[in-house]
């Protein structure tokens, strides 16, 4: 089967900003969890599971896990370096003895908050010498590749 070279080109950009972003993504969490002193420094898996934590205020280490699509083992383990590091605590649900929510401590926040604008002053500089024009055709894109993702995701 013959391969659009549109596509092809499309995927190997898309896999190059994947990569790029992530580490762009592991050497800020470095820096912030230096300057946080904590005792290890995160990587881009536990950065994911804190955000989704902080996204939903308090959440069910299950649900989480689910979300990410990750094993719940794996959520525990980055979990267990959260607590140590003291971004979060974990407690028995109210509703379900079984299952753990999991809440973000102030350091937690304060680490999420300064990532944001990390990424924010990234975007600034990756974007500052384009035009709104080009803006604009980037902004359609996405969105149109977002939908059409979420419709594969569908069927």
């Amino acid at each position: 089967m013959r391969v659009d070279p549109r596509c092809e080109r499309l995927g190997l950009l898309s896999a190059e900003l994947t990569r790029q972003t992530r580490r762009l993504r592991e050497n800020l969490l470095s820096k912030e969890c230096a300057a946080l002193s904590l005792p290890e420094t995160l990587c881009s898996g536990d950065y994911l599971l804190l955000n989704a934590v902080g996204e939903a205020g308090c959440a069910v280490m299950a649900e989480i896990a689910k979300e990410l699509n990750i094993n719940p083992s794996t959520a525990t383990r980055q979990v267990n370096r959260m607590l140590a590091c003291g971004l979060v605590t974990k407690s028995t649900s109210a509703e379900d003895e079984r299952r753990y929510e999991i809440c973000l401590t102030g350091k937690g926040r304060l680490l999420l908050e300064r990532m944001d604008e990390h990424r924010l002053a990234a975007s600034r500089r990756v974007y500052e010498h384009t035009t709104e024009e080009e803006l604009q055709t980037v902004y359609s894109c996405l969105e149109k590749e977002i939908e059409a993702l979420r419709k594969l995701n569908e069927e």
